[in-house]
C-alpha cells in the first residue's frame, strides 16, 4: 500500500514539475521571439527546462514537457518557431537531460550533446525544406540583402556621398559572401557551443537544487592532438591556391571551413595555455581575462591562434606526458 502511495506521489510531483517547466519553456520562447537582444541569449538556453525535467524526472517526462511546450508555442507563436525549438533545442535538451541523469562523464555528455545538436539541425533543415517548403538559408541571406538596401537608404538620407555609400555596400557584400562560404563551418562550431553552454548553466542550477555531477577537467588542461596542425596547415596553402584558381569551387569552400574550424580550436587552446601559465606561475588572474578579451582583436587573436597551434606540437604544458 505504501509503495502504491509513494508511486502516486512521485507521478504527481513529476506531473506538476513537468507542467511548470513546460510553462517556463513557453515563456522563454516568447521572450526569444519578442525581445531582440535578450531573446538571442534566451534562445540559446531554451533547452534548460527540458534538461532539468530529464534530470529530475526521467526521459519520459522530459519528452512530454518538450511536446507540450512545442504544441503551445505552435499555437501562440508560429509553427516554424515551434519546429525549430522542438527539433533543435528540444532534442538537445532530451540528450543532455538523460546523460546528466545517468551522471555520465562530462566529456561524453558534451560530445553526445554536440552530435545531437548537429543531428537536430540537420533534421530541422530537412523538415523546413520538405514539410514547410522553406529554405532557411535563402531566407537568412535575403534578410541580409534587404538590410543592405535599408542601410544605403539611411546613408543617403544622412547626406553621405554616393561613392562612399557604394564602397560601404560593396564591403558589406563581400562580408556576406564570406558568411555564405563559412556557413557549414559555423554550424559545426555552433553545436559544441550550444552543448557546452546548456550543460554548464544546467549544472550550475541543478547543483544548487541538490544534484551532484562530475566536474569538467580544468580549462587550463584543454589540449588537442598534434595531428590537427596538419589539416590546418594544408588549409592555409590550399585556400591561397584555390582562391587564385577557382574561388567559387568546392575545394576553396571546403578548405576555408576547415581553416575556420581549426582556427577556433587553436584559439581556445592558446587561451588555455594562457590560463595554465597564470595558474602555474601565480600571475594576476586579470592577465588571463585580458587575453580572453584580446581574442576580439584581429592581430591579437592571430597571435593566440599561433601560440595554440605551436602548443599542440611542442606540448609546452607537458600534458601528453602526464597522460601517458
Amino acid at each position: 500500500m505504501k509503495n502504491h502511495i509513494q508511486n502516486f506521489m512521485n507521478r504527481t510531483n513529476a506531473l506538476v514539475e513537468s507542467g511548470i517547466l513546460a510553462a517556463l519553456a513557453v515563456v522563454m520562447a516568447t521572450v526569444a521571439v519578442y525581445v531582440p537582444v535578450l531573446g538571442l541569449f534566451v534562445n540559446f538556453i531554451w533547452p534548460l527546462p527540458i534538461i532539468a525535467c530529464g534530470v529530475r524526472n526521467g526521459l519520459k517526462w522530459s519528452f512530454l514537457t518538450t511536446l507540450v511546450a512545442g504544441i503551445i508555442c505552435a499555437i501562440i507563436l508560429n509553427p516554424l518557431q515551434a519546429l525549430i525549438l522542438v527539433a533543435v533545442f528540444g532534442l538537445l535538451g532530451l540528450i543532455l537531460g538523460e546523460s546528466m541523469r545517468r551522471n555520465s562523464n562530462p566529456l561524453y555528455i558534451l560530445t553526445l550533446g554536440s552530435l545531437g545538436a548537429l543531428l537536430a539541425m540537420a533534421i530541422n533543415f530537412a523538415l523546413a525544406f520538405w514539410v514547410l517548403d522553406i529554405n532557411p538559408i535563402a531566407m537568412l541571406f535575403e534578410s541580409f540583402d534587404q538590410s543592405l538596401v535599408q542601410m544605403a537608404d539611411f546613408q543617403r538620407a544622412q547626406g553621405i556621398a554616393e561613392a562612399e555609400i557604394t564602397a560601404s555596400i560593396d564591403s558589406y557584400k563581400k562580408l556576406i559572401e564570406m558568411m555564405r562560404v563559412i556557413l557549414p563551418g559555423a554550424f559545426l562550431l555552433t553545436a559544441p557551443v550550444l552543448s557546452f553552454i546548456n550543460y554548464w548553466v544546467a549544472k550550475k542550477i541543478l547543483t544548487k537544487l541538490g544534484n551532484h555531477f562530475e566536474d569538467l577537467p580544468p580549462f587550463r588542461e584543454f589540449a588537442v592532438p598534434a595531428w590537427l596542425v596538419l589539416p590546418y596547415a594544408l588549409s592555409l596553402f590550399g585556400v591561397t591556391y584555390f582562391y587564385n584558381t577557382d574561388p567559387n569551387g568546392w575545394g576553396y569552400r571546403t578548405l576555408v571551413n576547415i581553416q575556420i574550424i581549426c582556427s577556433a580550436i587553436f584559439v581556445i587552446q592558446g587561451l588555455a595555455l594562457m590560463y595554465w601559465y597564470v595558474y602555474t606561475k601565480n600571475k594576476p588572474h586579470w592577465w588571463a581575462t585580458a587575453a580572453t578579451f584580446l581574442v576580439f582583436f584581429q592581430l591579437a587573436s592571430l597571435v593566440i591562434l599561433w601560440v595554440g597551434a605551436f602548443d599542440s606540437i611542442a606540448d609546452f604544458r607537458k600534458i601528453r606526458g602526464k597522460k601517458s
